[in-house]
């Protein structure tokens, strides 16, 4: 059991990106989380979106969230150092016990018009940079943002991006606003080896609908393989239910339960994450 490092020098970072909201973004990073934890990797959860969804689901609330976190990493200035983002971590709850989070918090939004830092879009890599071991998985959840320092922040660090999409014209958008950035980021030089793992439908209800099957068939058409018709992930009342309480999918009981965990865990397989 690992993480595939092929063609890379470090172990996997997958980014969670879409610029629409509402297309299950944190859903997504948390059950990669939990099918993370199932497999017994070592998880970094960074959460890059000021709001802190994902924060809150592992278990880190505002009033108990850590002195130095995702906004106090993006700040400082590394002076070629690595590494530094293991002062930021914090334990999530003992529902996710073995996870380390590097919390949001609202301050976060300052980083954006933060034209001192020079270097800001560089510092969660090098901040990564040895962190990931040997198995272990990063996570980061990304704002729904056009661009911004904090989506750059997580595209230089990421290995990968996976990226929901709802069948709907949010979902539609959402992914292709977010292939442009991130071939933007590729194109400047930021982060060239950056690779898109795929489109993924995201909450899609059960039976036929026509804008399901239309918005679905765009996709199909317009991306092709990158539209991941393989690896959806279904809606079911069960999620909301996990990440109310707080605790991953992986615990909760029944087949729809075990439907979303396996198709978070096919999706880290597709991620280069070894089973």
């Amino acid at each position: 059991m690992g993480v595939s490092t092929e063609g890379s020098d470090m172990s996997r970072v997958l980014a969670v990106y879409s610029e629409k909201g509402g297309v299950g973004k944190s859903a997504l990073s948390a059950g990669l989380v939990a099918a993370a934890r199932k497999r017994k990797l070592g998880v970094i959860a960074g959460d890059l979106d000021p709001r802190g969804t994902f924060t809150a689901e592992l278990g880190i609330s505002a009033e108990d969230a850590p002195k130095f976190s995702m906004n106090d990493l993006l700040a400082l200035d590394p002076k070629g150092e690595t590494g530094l983002a293991a002062d930021a971590f914090a334990p999530a709850s003992k529902a996710w016990s073995g996870v380390h989070v590097i919390a949001a918090e609202r301050a976060l939004a300052n980083r954006e018009t933060d034209n001192v830092a020079v270097g800001l879009e560089f510092r969660l890599r090098l901040g990564l940079k040895g962190v990931v071991e040997e198995d272990m998985v990063g996570i980061l959840d990304l704002p729904p943002r056009a661009g911004g320092k904090l989506v750059t922040s997580a595209l230089v660090a990421a290995t990968d991006v996976v990226i929901p999409a709802t069948l709907d014209e949010d979902g539609r958008i959402g992914a292709a606003e977010a292939l442009s950035t991130i071939k933007l980021v590729k194109d400047l030089g930021m982060n060239p080896d950056l690779r898109v793992v795929g489109i993924i439908p995201s909450i899609v209800p059960g039976g036929r609908s026509t804008l399901k099957d239309a918005i679905g068939e765009y996709l199909a058409d317009t991306y092709g393989a990158l539209y991941r018709d393989d690896l959806v992930i279904p809606r079911h009342s069960v999620r909301q239910q996990t990440r109310f309480a707080c605790v991953p999918i992986t615990d909760a009981p029944g087949r729809e339960a075990q439907a979303l965990t396996d198709v978070y865990d096919r999706i880290l397989t597709a991620s280069g994450v070894e089973a």
